[in-house]
């Protein structure tokens, strides 16, 4: 979408002509971003059930929901976010190294420190 076009939405919303759920619509239309549900339960994830796979070259918001708090780290990437329950986490991933990572928790509840592998981000070859 041109700087144009995104420019003229942005106006048009913020005079609330348009109501602001369709304005963020219309400029995630041009967002290349994927997202990926992620849920924990029971300190395991379950969805998806299988390894997250992505190529390399996306940007993928991986939106984590955990049924009680966790950090979470993306190793290779070195990113870190904590999740809480009923408060979706964001981890955002520009996908440049392939191969693949795993994505562990480092804690669980307050001030715990464990270090179990839930799951691996797989960036394959564009």
């Amino acid at each position: 979408m041109g700087a144009l076009r995104r420019s003229w939405l942005v106006r048009l919303g913020a005079c609330s002509i348009m109501p602001s759920a369709l304005v963020r619509a219309a400029l995630a239309q041009g967002d290349p971003r994927r997202v990926i549900d992620v849920r924990i339960e029971r300190r395991r994830v379950v969805t998806p059930s299988a390894a997250i796979r992505v190529t390399q070259g996306d940007e993928v918001e991986l939106r984590w929901t955990s049924d009680e708090p966790v950090e979470l780290h993306l190793h290779g990437y070195d990113l870190k976010i904590r999740a809480r329950p009923g408060a979706p986490a964001a981890m955002v991933v520009a996908a440049r190294a392939t191969g693949r990572f795993p994505i562990t928790s480092h804690g669980w509840g307050e001030g715990t420190h464990a270090h179990d592998t839930l799951t691996y981000l797989e960036v394959y070859p564009r």
